[in-house]
């Protein structure tokens, strides 16, 4: 299990390196473009971040069945397997990654800090569930400044959640800021089995496994928000992708062609992604797990400008989006998201 940190403010995540690096991003894509490499440059090499759940399926459906290296004819695919927006925002910056994956909070916050990306495709809406194991803890009010809660990276959209249910249930959006830490969802897991954390902020299958090792829900993020919205998306630097747009389409193109795939034959994408998987989860319980209610693959990104007002309203970011297509490539821009 990885070493836990304990998480700081999420403003003073927010307003340290952010910025600094949403400044080499309008510099250094622009200077390395010029010899053809770097951030935004044309390579032919694609690297695509994805993550841990079934968030990714449609991408680890993708990768194990070859859709992209069979769409982009000259160019060489790999991918990489990250934890948090966060990451795949370093990776993009750096260069290192030509596609990342990111939770619609994290997104905002590099978009408000001036990171120049755009989302290329939403992957799904999902449920994200606050659990927890010890009987102590029924509801948020039993929670004690003694108490970890994780997270899977300051400022995630799981913070976000717990930040809303805070300020609606005690009128102190911070209520539990300083509670949180930040674990990878399988070490959280792991980490709220066995006692080392309270509760963990969480998504699917994570949350339906700790479910079935006694866990019950405190929080469901789909009745913090009133509804459905948006989970993952996947994004990219908008210099590289008016410098490849053939690229921008096929992971669009793609990652529809894979949500089609789950939603008409979810025993077929089960038994792909268990394989891929090496039969970690079996086909039936994956199956089970891409079916449950509220889950939805869809390449509409959902939520951005209700959950972009909320991040403003507490001082998250500075703004949020007055429209959603302001957020995204043409990819999308045509589809009903909000």
């Amino acid at each position: 299990m990885s070493t836990t940190t304990t998480g700081p403010g999420r403003r003073d995540v927010l307003r340290g390196g952010l910025g600094l690096l949403a400044g080499a991003a309008v510099i250094g894509p622009l200077a390395a473009c010029s010899n053809g490499e770097g951030a935004a440059g044309s390579t032919g090499e694609v690297a695509i971040a994805s993550g841990h759940g079934i968030s990714y399926a449609p991408l680890t459906i993708i990768e194990a069945q070859g859709w992209l290296d069979e769409d982009l004819p000259g160019h060489t695919v790999s991918w990489q397997i990250l934890s948090g927006g966060s990451a795949s925002r370093d990776g993009l910056l750096g260069g290192s990654l030509q596609a990342g994956t990111s939770g619609l909070a994290p997104y905002l916050l590099g978009w408000d800090a001036g990171v120049p990306w755009r989302i290329v495709t939403g992957l799904n809406n999902m449920p994200l569930w606050m659990v927890a194991i010890d009987e102590r803890i029924q509801s948020l009010a039993d929670i004690t400044d003694a108490d970890r809660i994780s997270s899977p990276q300051p400022g995630s959209i799981q913070s976000m959640v717990l930040a809303r249910a805070a300020r609606e249930e005690f009128g102190d959006a911070d209520r539990f800021t300083a509670n949180l830490v930040a674990m990878p969802h399988p070490d959280a897991l792991q980490a709220l089995i066995s006692g080392q954390i309270a509760a963990a902020v969480t998504s699917p299958p994570f949350q339906y496994q700790a479910e079935e090792e006694g866990a019950r829900v405190l929080l469901d993020s789909y009745d913090v928000f009133g509804g459905p919205h948006g989970f993952n998306v996947v994004v990219a630097l908008e210099e590289y992708a008016e410098q490849n747009p053939e690229v921008i389409e096929a992971v669009h193109a793609n990652v529809a062609r894979a949500n089609e795939l789950i939603a008409d034959d979810p025993g077929e994408a089960a038994r792909i992604l268990s394989e891929a998987e090496d039969g970690e989860i079996d086909p039936e319980r994956y199956e089970d797990y891409l079916t449950r209610d509220g889950i939805e693959f869809t390449t509409t990104p959902q939520g951005l400008e209700d959950l972009g007002a909320f991040m403003a309203e507490i001082g998250e970011i500075d703004a949020g989006p007055e429209d959603w297509r302001d957020l995204v490539f043409d990819t999308v821009a045509e589809e009903q998201g909000g």
